[in-house]
Formats: structure tokens, C-alpha cells, sequence
């Protein structure tokens, strides 16, 4: 019988044995494979919307090199998207239901293991887009390439469990990449502003939600735990959460343009626009 608590979101510390249980071999050999599949989902997606998508070969005539920007944006929907589920029942059974050793090591494991996948999908675009880089984007995948790193180094409760959080609610942005997908791809389609809307409503409805989260585990933790470290992990939470909620700005501008376009007015919404589109590619 599953019996539900929030004991283990506020005071689960991890022993030896669960720490380590996140850094085995089965583990890194799941990172290498990783990297290995995303590495070549990019060749293999590219070949197959300049077959189908004539919009896409359109794209390839633009010196800022877009049809990157849509790969990114759909391998990104697709990798989030699938993970969501899998992610979630890992994250729900550890920090709110009460299990033996066993369980904890097993979803620590498959906690890591999605995590990698993730983070090794933002080392990718940040390495790749180099031609334009946005600073948004740049600043917002570092600062979550750095907090992964510190928890390389202190692989203690606070750091893995609030760092796991944040990872996990990434996988909220799978909808806004679907949108802006659409948008280079089905720019006249009566879906898509809708999908750019629903993106946004999908992912503004999370943070709240990820600032909770990390806020009781750190409240929870806070006497059994290095306190720089719980610090470290609130500002970087207050950082991120910044930053996502200030790119939905650019999403509900790609809205308006969508919106207005259809309905004739693309005119009067364009002026102001067209930078913040930009930035979003």
C-alpha cells in the first residue's frame, strides 16, 4: 500500500549509499548513450523537413541560420515532452511517497539519468548557436550548467534534491517549443497561436508551483544541511525563475504576430516585435 507524506520532500536526507547510487555506472553509461542519440537526432530531423517541409528549406536561405534554431526547438519539444511523464513519476514517488532503501536508490537513479538527458541537451545549443548567440538564452542555460556542476561537487540532500527540481519543471517548456516550431514552420496555420498561447499558460502555471517546491524542500532541509549551499540553491531558483517568466514576454509577442497577421493586422503589432521575436530564436 502507498502511503503519501510530504516527510520526505522536507526531510529525506540522502545516506552514502543513495549518493552514490546517482553517480554509477549504469548511470554514465545511460549519459553516454544520451549524448550519443540527441547528437544524432539533429542530422537525421534536418534531412527530414528539408524533404517534407518547404518552409523549413525556406529557412535555409537565412544567414542567421534559423533551421538550427527549429531543430533546437524541436528536438527540445520532443525530449521534454517525452520525458514529462517518466520524469514526473519518479520525482512524485520520491519526494511523496514513503519507500524503503531500494526505491529511493532506483528513482535517485532515474532522477539523474533525466536529469543528464536534459543538461546535456542545453550543453548542445549552447555549443551550436554560436553564430548569433542570445543572451537569454546563454545566461539561462549556463546558470543551470553551473548548478549542475556545484552538484557534482556537493552531491549533499539540498543540492540534489532542489537541483533535481529545477530540472524536472524544465520539462514544462516542452508546449512553448512546440509553439515556436509551428510558428517557423505553420506561421499562417489557426492553431498555432493557440498552441503559443496554451504554451504559455502550461508553463507560467509551473513556476509558482517550482518556487514552492524548492521553497519547503530548503525550509525543510534547513537545519540538517550546509547553509551556503540552501543559499545558493534560493538564489539560483529566484535567478531562473526570473529569467523563464521574463522570456514568456517574448512568447506572447510571437502570439500577438500570429494573432494579428490572421485577422489583417499585422501592421500595427509588428512595429516593437520584431526584436523580441528575434531573441526567441
Amino acid at each position: 500500500m502507498v502511503t503519501w507524506s510530504l516527510d520526505p520532500l522536507l526531510t529525506l536526507t540522502f545516506s552514502q549509499e543513495v549518493g552514490q547510487s546517482a553517480f554509477n555506472n549504469s548511470v554514465m553509461a545511460y549519459a553516454y548513450i544520451a549524448l550519443l542519440l540527441i547528437s544524432f537526432s539533429y542530422p537525421i530531423f534536418h534531412r527530414i523537413f528539408l524533404k517534407h517541409s518547404n518552409a523549413y528549406r525556406k529557412l535555409g536561405d537565412d544567414s542567421s541560420s534559423t533551421q538550427l534554431v527549429v531543430l533546437h526547438h524541436f528536438v527540445e519539444a520532443l525530449l521534454l515532452g517525452g520525458l514529462t511523464p517518466f520524469f514526473t513519476n519518479a520525482m512524485v514517488v520520491f519526494n511523496f511517497q514513503v519507500h524503503g532503501l531500494d526505491v529511493i536508490k532506483n528513482k535517485t537513479s532515474k532522477i539523474m539519468c533525466f536529469s543528464i538527458t536534459i543538461l546535456t541537451m542545453y550543453f548542445m545549443e549552447i555549443s551550436s548557436r554560436y553564430q548569433k548567440p542570445r543572451f537569454i538564452i546563454l545566461f539561462h542555460h549556463s546558470i543551470t550548467a553551473i548548478d549542475g556542476i556545484l552538484v557534482g561537487l556537493f552531491p549533499t540532500s539540498v543540492m540534489m534534491k532542489t537541483a533535481a527540481i529545477l530540472v524536472y519543471f524544465i520539462c514544462f517548456e516542452s508546449l512553448l517549443f512546440v509553439g515556436l516550431v509551428m510558428y517557423r514552420l505553420f506561421p499562417d496555420s489557426l492553431i498555432t497561436p493557440r498552441v503559443v498561447f496554451c504554451g504559455m499558460v502550461y508553463f507560467a502555471a509551473t513556476r509558482p508551483l517550482q518556487l514552492l517546491w524548492v521553497g519547503a524542500t530548503i525550509f525543510g532541509s534547513w537545519n540538517d544541511t550546509v547553509k551556503w549551499q540552501a543559499i545558493v540553491q534560493l538564489i539560483v531558483t529566484l535567478i531562473l525563475t526570473t529569467v523563464q517568466v521574463f522570456s514568456l514576454k517574448i512568447h506572447y509577442f510571437i502570439f500577438k504576430r500570429c494573432h494579428a497577421k490572421q485577422h489583417g493586422n499585422t501592421e500595427k503589432t509588428l512595429e516593437g516585435t520584431v526584436d523580441s521575436i528575434q531573441i526567441a530564436a
